[in-house]
This record gives C-alpha cells, sequence and structure tokens, in this order.
C-alpha cells in the first residue's frame, strides 16, 4: 500500500502520537498511520472538523468509542486511546503483528483441519465478546481476521452495531458488510442480532478449509441471491468440519449455535503450539523481525510533508525521504512491508470511512446498498456545477443555458443544458456490454458500451464487484468526453450524498427478495438457478413467461388508471395495456415530493392476457404484502 504524505497544514501530533502518514481517507472521516512514544505503530482515525458542525454528530461518535471501548478479549484488537473532546476527536486502534487470513490463504492454501478448529476457537472467543459488549461486529471476514503467533485477531469495530440500536452508531439505515460473507438478513436488509455474526463466521471458515467463500459468484446479485435461498455446499469441507460449520450457516437465525455453544463444542484443543502451517509462521516470524528493526531506529525512515526532491520512484510513490545512512536504506522496504500490513490492521479497519485499499481514489459507494441510496441529482450538483470547460463543450452554441437537474425513473438523474445536450446519470447500473475504454480516474479504469445513439461511459466503484457501477450515457454518440468528463467530477465529490429519506424509499430494496421463489413457480414453472440482471432496482424471473419486477419513481399519471382495492387503504393500479402478450400492475407506495415511488409488476408471455394479468395481480400482492410499512 502507499502512504501519501502530510501536506502543510497536517498534524504532525494527535494525542501523544506523533503522524507519519496517511492510510486512508472517505466521506467521514481519515485513518493516519501513527508512532506512540515507546516506538509502537497505531492506526488514527480521525474525523473530518466540517461533521462537527452537524448535529448529535460529536455525540454520536462519543457512542461509538464508549461501545468500542466496551471490547476486551484475547483474540480482539481493541481501541487503546482516544479523545472524543478535542477540537477535532480521534481515536487510536492496537496493531497486530499478523498475516490476513485471505492473503495466507491464498499464498499456501487451505488451513488444514487442526488449524481451522484453533480459528473457530478463537473466532467464537472473539465474538463472544464484542456480544457480552451488546455489539455486532457485521463485517467479519477474511480480510479482517488476522493470523497471530498465539491464534486469530479480529479487528474492524468501525462498523460495529449496537445490538439494542438496530438503527446503528453509525449513519441511520446504513447496511454494512461484504457480500460474499453477509448473512441472509443483512443481504436483505433486514434487522441484524448477534447470530448474523455466527453465519458470517461459518462461511468465513468454509473459506478457510476450502479456499473458496460458499455463495460467492461472479456477479454481486448471485452471490446475494445465494446468501439468501441457496444451501451451501459442503462437500469440499473435510468431515470433521462440517457438523462445526453447518449450524452456522442455518438460514433461520434462530437456529445457529451461540458463540457459548460453538466453544463448548470444540472443547479444548488436543494440540499445542504454533497453531498455524509453517510457512504462515514464517511470514509471521519475519514480519516481527521487521518491525522490531524499523522500531529500534525510528529515524530511519520519515515521512515528510511534500518530501520530493532527491527521491527514487518507489520512494517518490510512498513520499518517503531516504536518508544517506545505509541503515535508512535498509529499512525502506521494511516499511513497505510494515504498510502492506497496516493496509490490513488500520487503513481496512475503518471501511465506513473510506476502504483503504482505495485510498487513492475517491469514496465512489463500494456496496449496492451504498449505491442505491445515493442521491444522484444531489451528487451531480456538487460534481458539476454550472458550467462546462471549453474543450468538453467544443462546438456547443455559446447560449446553451445553466445545468438543469431531475429524477429519471431508474433512481437516477437527468441533467439537461438543452434539448441537444443532456445526460443520464445512473449510480446502480449493470454494466452489460461494458469493456475498458482508455481512461483511467483516480486508480479506476472508465469503461464503456459501444452505442450508435449514445454514449455510454462508467466507473465500476470496486474490482470485487465489477457487474455494478456508476454510469453516465450522454445523449449523443460524438460527446464521450462528456461522459467522462462527468465521471471525473463525480469521482472527485469527497462525501456521496445519501438520499435524505432513503430509511422509507423503495430505492433501497433489493427487487429480487421481494419474490417469493414458489409462488412464482407455480405461476410460470421451472426458474433458473437465478434472475437475471437487469438494474439495481429490478429483477426479471424467466419461466413460461417473463415476470419482472421493477422499483422506481415516477411522475403520476394525469388520467387515474383503474385500481384494485387491497384493503387497509391499499390500492394496486391496473393500467390498460395495448399489447396482449403484456399485463402490468402498479403499486404506489408513497409519494415524495414531485414524484411517485412505485412497485411495477410486468408479465410478458404469450397472447393470453387474462392469464398474464391474474399472475401480475399474484405477484404484486405478494409483493406489496413484504414492503416496509
Amino acid at each position: 500500500m502507499t502512504i501519501r504524505p502530510l501536506a502543510p497544514g497536517d498534524p504532525q501530533q494527535i494525542g501523544r502520537y506523533r503522524i507519519l502518514g496517511i492510510l486512508g481517507a472517505g466521506g467521514m472521516g481519515r485513518v493516519l498511520l501513527g508512532a506512540g512514544p515507546d516506538g509502537r505503530l497505531v492506526a488514527v482515525k480521525q474525523v473530518h472538523a466540517h461533521l462537527l458542525d452537524e448535529i448529535e454528530y460529536r455525540a454520536r461518535f462519543r457512542r461509538e468509542v464508549a461501545a468500542s471501548t466496551r471490547v476486551s478479549g484475547a483474540f480482539t484488537a481493541p481501541v487503546i486511546d482516544f479523545d472524543v473532546d478535542s477540537a477535532t476527536p480521534w481515536l487510536a486502534s492496537v496493531f497486530v503483528v499478523g498475516i490476513p487470513l485471505d492473503t495466507a490463504v491464498e499464498r499456501y492454501g487451505p488451513l488444514p483441519p487442526a488449524a481451522v478448529r484453533m480459528l473457530a476457537a478463537g473466532l467464537a472467543s472473539a465474538l463472544q465478546a464484542i456480544h457480552q459488549a451488546a455489539l455486532i461486529h457485521r463485517d467479519l471476514k477474511p480480510a479482517n481476521v488476522l493470523l497471530a503467533t498465539d491464534g486469530p485477531r479480529v479487528i474492524d469495530f468501525g462498523i460495529a452495531q449496537a445490538a439494542e440500536n438496530p438503527a446503528g452508531l453509525t449513519e441511520t439505515g446504513s447496511v454494512l458488510g461484504s457480500p460474499a460473507y453477509m448473512s441472509p438478513e443483512q443481504a436483505l436488509s433486514g434487522p441484524l442480532s448477534p447470530a448474523s455474526d455466527i453465519f458470517s463466521l461459518g462461511s468465513l471458515l468454509v473459506m478457510a478449509a476450502t479456499g473458496q467463500s460458499p455463495f460467492a459468484s461472479q456477479t454481486l446479485a448471485y452471490t446475494l441471491f445465494n446468501i439468501v435461498h441457496v444451501e451451501p455446499d459442503l462437500t469440499r469441507v473435510p468431515p470433521e468440519l462440517q457438523d462445526l460449520i453447518a449450524p452456522c450457516l442455518r438460514k433461520d437465525a434462530a437456529a445457529r449455535p451461540t458463540p457459548a455453544q460453538m466453544l463448548d463444542y470444540l472443547g479444548h484443543p488436543t494440540e499445542h503450539g504454533r497453531p498455524w502451517p509453517e510457512p504462515v509462521h514464517n511470514d509471521i516470524d519475519r514480519l516481527g523481525t521487521e518491525l522490531a528493526a524499523l522500531a529500534a531506529n525510528p529515524e530511519a525512515t520519515t515521512v515528510l510533508p511534500g518530501a520530493r526532491r532527491g527521491l527514487r520512484s518507489g520512494d517518490r510513490a510512498a513520499g518517503v525521504e531516504a536518508r544517506p545512512a545505509r541503515t535508512g536504506r535498509r529499512l525502506l522496504p521494511v516499511l513497505l512491508a510494515v504498510l502492506l500490513v497496516l493496509a490490513v490492521t488500520a487503513g481496512a479497519a475503518w471501511t465506513r470511512w473510506g476502504n483503504s485499499e482505495h485510498s487513492q481514489a475517491a469514496p465512489l459507494p463500494l456496496s449496492l446498498t451504498e449505491m442505491r441510496e445515493a442521491d444522484s441529482c444531489a451528487w451531480l450538483r456538487t460534481a458539476l456545477g454550472t458550467s462546462l470547460p471549453a474543450e468538453v463543450a467544443a462546438g456547443w452554441p455559446t447560449n446553451v443555458p445553466e445545468w438543469s437537474f431531475r429524477p429519471n425513473s431508474a433512481w437516477g438523474c437527468l441533467a439537461m443544458a438543452s434539448k441537444d445536450h443532456a445526460f443520464d446519470f445512473n449510480p446502480a447500473a449493470y454494466l452489460f456490454g461494458f469493456a475498458p475504454k482508455g481512461p483511467v480516474i483516480d486508480g479506476r479504469p472508465v469503461v464503456g458500451r459501444d452505442n450508435t445513439t449514445s454514449c455510454d461511459r462508467a466507473l465500476q466503484p470496486d474490482e470485487a464487484h465489477p457487474t455494478w457501477g456508476v454510469t453516465v450515457s450522454a445523449w449523443n454518440e460524438d460527446e464521450c468526453g462528456l461522459a467522462e468528463y462527468v465521471l471525473t467530477r463525480l469521482a472527485q465529490v469527497s462525501a456521496v450524498p445519501r438520499m435524505a429519506d432513503a430509511d422509507r424509499s423503495l430505492a433501497r430494496l433489493d427487487p429480487c427478495a421481494l419474490v417469493d421463489r414458489d409462488a412464482l413457480t407455480s405461476l410460470i414453472g421451472t426458474l433458473p438457478v437465478a434472475p437475471k440482471e437487469a438494474s439495481a432496482h429490478s429483477c426479471v424471473w424467466e419461466g413460461s413467461a417473463e415476470v419482472a419486477v421493477n422499483l422506481r419513481q415516477t411522475t403520476p399519471p394525469d388520467t387515474p388508471d383503474p385500481q384494485i382495492d387491497l384493503g387497509n387503504g391499499r390500492v394496486l393500479l391496473a393500467p390498460k395495456s395495448n399489447v396482449a402478450a403484456i399485463c402490468t400492475r402498479e403499486y404506489p407506495y408513497r409519494d415524495a415530493g414531485n414524484q411517485q415511488e412505485q412497485v411495477e409488476v410486468k408479465v410478458h408471455g404469450n397472447d393470453d392476457n387474462d392469464a398474464h394479468c391474474a399472475a401480475a395481480e399474484s405477484i404484486a400482492r405478494s409483493v406489496v404484502d413484504k414492503l416496509p410499512k
């Protein structure tokens, strides 16, 4: 990982920690690399100053610190210092000498059964400590588990949620976590309990024992579908581990074991000594030696603001000033090795604050839920302003008015400068048919799709989820420069705005999770394993007919459509179709400004319109019953 040097005006000292550089930054704050008076390295989480003007933000940060400091235990990496009353509040976390579980498995293969049992015991103990502190971890995954010489360590309490407060200590209604290791209730954006962490633990143990997640698929949508609907295939898990892991992966949260029950099952270890395969311990020992050398000579390499002259290219990238002393040059690789570990133990530890793996890039949403909840027009207004540079608007008439922005039906935003110069922006689009098109924005490749009538360009928010992205579609095929410029500006926004009322909106829901698969099978016959991906707000099933469930925002029609009474003041709209093969039913969920949020169920097949309408109504009734009140 590359550390960014401090800029003029950045703090040289926070509390008792000398600040060496910047590990990562996001919309909520940043993570700094610090060294204590005794030479120990720590990760310092610092709140953005402008957030302190928000009502209750300091109190919210105080609650988060209080919750994090309640966690203690041999298998956790807790908060060790903080100051919530300073001008810019901060907290510091322990640095663990260890190798990330995902790195260890990638390098040396799956862990042997005895090591997996040791891993399970340590992680169950860590979760027991976390749950006893009335917290839920919410993001237990291989990258958040370090293999130390004496056992595993759980890191990343930055998104830990108070169990008695389902809205969380973080932003209201935020859904956090890593998709392949989410629980079904997380994938459905439902309320969480400590049992959610147990499901994640089960998935993590499968990965440790086999090298693969039990639910991960090529696309995010399939992964979430597998978590919610598909039973994991444990045939590759060693038989002696299956009775340990299978109960953790039960879809019913109440049927999963507690950490205490897991520890009772595991009993005392039958083998003692070094818990991991020897190559893993060799890596840990090597890292410890390098850290000891660094601590013994803390002045050998120094991160300085703006250090640029006389540096080798590798040193310039890290912002490290090379000393003429031989020991300084010898320790430069040591510092780089330390940064790799800090990328896991510190930068990655505060996921909500800006993923450290993307610290050089703008904090675009990294989860599908965050993309769904983005306020598209507010994001565009912040990014674009009211004018374009001359090279982007070359050939446009000089009297082009200022940009206007209005929502589109896909929860995106339509931006218009004139009837001839406009584009659509969608923050949660399925990138079917997109391929790299040349430019790179803040480390992210721009992808595009050939089109004879428009120019479509997109940024992928994360390499792990390449099928979803932020798209800009210029209406004219020769205005790719406009699309790429808009993407560049979007990526420079420091904090992606969230819909003010996202918690009440259909936008944050997964349409596929609203469909009862068994009921759908009875209506249109055998279904594929997973639905077709159309957009983040649409789900399409294909059987004897095609069924689409679309969550959308639209302008209410001037002439009311016929209605079907559902009782309790609810109605379905039954618009008339001019095509016998298509029947649509719509449910007006709520009014949002001059827009109306709707659920649209569309059935498309043969010419039996009555059958299609009966199916559409049946599916719509089922979906409506699952919507939040």
